[in-house]
């Protein structure tokens, strides 16, 4: 928009005039800026606050002025536009007779034309003066008029403004079979969820006509009004106005709290809406999404996505724009207006030879050099800038010339380099369509779009084809990470239930066929101190630990939001005994190296007992030689230092991922549950092995004690040990043990 007051005409583009006029005069129908804002405040008064209409007519000399407001206007003749309370409340208002009236300069006879009180004929814009004939049939004998209005407004005079300039940003319709909305199919219309807003708090009344509206990465308007429309769950969790409970009882619950509903219930839309535009032209000359002939067609497509600054994602349709801008002797790149692109372009299209002349071909270094030369030529005298100095706007980079003439080529530090999208809010889903209906693999797959799917990020590459990137790259995972995390979506979480089955049968295999080792002193009384309480306390502590672990892991492995729900209320409170319980045996894990890292070290008798198997497989039990801890107890022993520390590092760097990048995530989660698996399945090993394979061994760790002839039998070399230590004999033939 032009400035109030400007030094020369060539700061001017867009006055308040031809804002209020401006539309594509090959499409009359088709709203410009004026078409669909409702009138009143700029569009009656000008920045002084006074009519435009009566002002020009007492001040004519105001039009040839540098005023930003009367510039070369005719507001004495057009009139201004009024507030038109039709455009909403009227059913049946004409909207395409309303852009006719404001394309043809009858401003202030559009509502009468647009809402059916009367006929209009002629044209401003032809130097004709406007006649009306008043439609009878709408007046009573006392010249009242009787016109039936709705309130709230109805859906389709929403959709005047709405639905052209929300398909293209976010392929949107209403009432559309092709792209259906579930609030739309259950009767729902947009001042339901859009209602005024009467918020004292937000300085806000319902006779302002505020309505509520959520939050909008790419606009700026009314930001005082952000977040004043009720929420999916403000209104799901209370059934406001009769609205379905959900349970999610198959979601994830950290997946309600990073991805916003529409994530997963706007999973595609089916009308065409923008790629991209491009300026170079000096009109707005605008791409469909790929593969569709044009906007608004009949077209599946699938949002990129975004998250918020609290980290939430968004679904939302990036546009990828082209422009130009100068960089002025104050470092700041301002926007190139369309007379002065054109001028550029109207000079270069020649050496570029566009297959089509209405969409411009730069693409190429050599392209972008042509480009900008006959743009900083054609910028020469422009009175708006002390310094010529034209940048080409493309795909996150910006390209300009050196002194030398050379394009160089940077990323786009400017405003224009920060790419946002449109957020995607209707045309939602119903739940059977919904992202995670028919499981995980809707978003993990290798063919889901979530992560896999290809967005556009630059128009014309150097080949001039669309440049692609990952959709999961877009919202901060990388290639690599997703394909670790789908590792464990599709081959970890499915089978290592059956992992674990097999492992369970594999042992019980070898009971029933190998047996526990034969014992008949097995339940003799304990001699010999085997453990210490400190090393027995260490181990409770331990297996309790694990257990917790174990049980919250698995509901969390698995997604049982049915035993979450059961055991623990919510998700913060199963997370938070898993972390608790993830700390104390860390600390647990710590403590027992400590007391065994003597015991577990390896020794040259070791060897026999591998070479033996330590007596557990051939069916024939065989002496093996062991210490205080055998060459099988050191391995498991090892193993469990080893995932400890994995598990140990893996989750506490987890307990903070809110913070953490993506793509870390992605990998410590997969990491976590891998090591998951071979800890639970050595456990499972461990307890076989230290209970029913081993009869006696268990109760050691109960009282510390065991047998002498036990321990000959199954530690031999640490017998040899302790016996060799011991006292001599008392004259009463008692013995003292250590």
């Amino acid at each position: 928009m032009a400035k109030k007051q400007n030094k020369n005409a060539d700061e001017i583009d867009l006055t308040t005039f031809a804002f209020a006029a401006a539309g594509d005069p090959k499409m009359p129908g088709v709203p410009g800026c004026g078409g669909c804002h409702p009138g009143g405040g700029g569009m009656e008064f000008d920045r002084d606050g006074k009519r435009f209409d009566k002002r020009l007519a007492a001040e004519p000399q105001l039009a040839q002025t540098l005023d930003g407001d009367y510039y070369q206007s005719k507001w004495d003749k057009t009139g201004v536009i009024e507030a038109d309370c039709f455009i909403c409340h009227l059913p049946g208002y004409n909207f395409k007779e309303r852009n006719i009236q404001l394309h043809n300069l009858n401003f202030k006879w559009a509502t009468v034309a647009a809402s059916g009180i009367g006929l209009v004929s002629g044209a401003v814009k032809s130097d004709q003066q406007p006649k009306v004939v008043y439609n009878k049939r709408l007046f009573n004998e006392d010249g009242k008029i009787v016109i039936d209005l709705s309130y709230p407004p109805p859906a389709e005079n929403c959709v005047f403004c709405h639905g052209l300039s929300d398909v293209k940003k976010r392929g949107f319709s209403w009432n559309d079979r092709v792209n259906p909305d579930i609030h739309n199919l259950q009767g729902m219309n947009c001042a339901h969820c859009h209602a005024s807003v009467d918020d004292k708090k937000l300085k806000v009344s319902k006779l302002e006509h505020n309505f509520a509206k959520g939050h909008e990465f790419v606009s700026t308007v009314a930001d005082n009004l952000d977040h004043t429309i009720k929420t999916c769950k403000e209104c799901h969790e209370t059934g406001y106005m009769g609205a379905t409970r959900p349970q999610h009882l198959s979601i994830r619950p950290n997946h309600l709290d990073k991805l916003s509903c529409e994530v997963c219930h706007i999973p595609a839309l089916h009308r065409a809406g923008f790629e991209g535009f491009d300026v170079t032209t000096g009109q707005m000359v605008n791409y469909a999404k790929l593969g569709a002939k044009k906007v608004g067609d009949e077209f599946t497509w699938r949002p990129a996505y975004q998250r918020d600054k609290e980290g939430k994602l968004w679904p939302v349709n990036r546009f990828n724009s082209v422009f130009f801008t100068n960089q002025d002797k104050d470092g700041i790149n301002y926007p190139l207006f369309g007379r002065e692109l054109k001028k550029g372009y109207d000079q270069a299209k020649g050496q570029l030879k566009p297959q089509n002349p209405m969409k411009p071909e730069v693409h190429t270094p050599e392209q972008i050099k042509i480009a900008l030369t006959a743009l900083s030529e054609k910028l020469k005298g422009n009175q708006r800038f002390q310094q010529v100095k034209p940048y080409y706007h493309k795909g996150g980079m910006m390209h300009f010339l050196n002194d030398k003439g050379e394009v160089v080529s940077t990323k786009d530090t400017t405003w224009a380099g920060h790419i946002e999208g449109f957020n995607i809010n209707h045309n939602v889903a119903s739940a059977s369509l919904a992202l995670g209906a028919n499981g995980c693999g809707d978003c993990h797959s290798d063919t889901a779009h979530m992560f896999k799917g290809q967005i556009v990020t630059d128009m014309f590459g150097p080949d001039g084809k669309p440049v692609t990137v990952s959709a999961g790259r877009l919202f901060g995972c990388s290639p690599w990470a997703f394909s670790l995390n789908q590792f464990h979506q599709l081959y970890l979480t499915p089978y290592v239930s059956w992992v674990i089955l097999l492992l369970v049968f594999v042992l019980v295999l070898h009971y029933t066929g190998q047996g526990p080792k034969v014992a008949d002193f097995y339940a003799a009384p304990g001699e010999i101190q085997r453990f210490s309480l400190a090393e027995r306390w260490t181990h409770l502590v331990r297996l309790i630990t694990f257990l917790v672990l174990f049980f919250t892991g698995y509901i969390f492995f698995y997604n049982n939001v049915t035993m979450l729900r059961l055991f623990f209320g919510s998700q913060n409170s199963a997370v938070t005994f898993h972390w608790v319980a993830g700390l104390i045996f860390v600390a647990a894990s710590i403590v027992s190296l400590c007391l065994w890292f003597k015991d577990a070290r390896f020794v040259s008798y070791d060897r026999e007992w591998l070479r033996q198997h330590g007596g557990y497989i051939g069916g024939n039990e065989v002496e093996v030689p062991a210490g205080r801890l055998n060459a099988g107890q050191k391995i498991f022993f090892w193993l469990t230092v080893v995932l400890s520390l994995i598990m140990g590092l893996t989750g506490i760097l987890l307990i903070f991922k809110s913070g953490l990048p993506l793509t870390l995530n992605c990998f410590l989660s997969t990491v976590h549950g891998f090591f998951a698996i071979i800890f639970v399945a050595a456990i499972i090993a461990h307890a076989y092995l230290g209970t029913i394979a081993n009869p006696g061994t268990w109760s050691a760790m109960v009282d510390g004690k065991v047998s002498r002839l036990w321990a000959k039998k199954h530690h031999s070399e640490w017998y040899k040990e302790i016996s060799a230590g011991e006292k001599p004999a008392a004259d009463d033939g008692s013995k003292e043990e250590n």
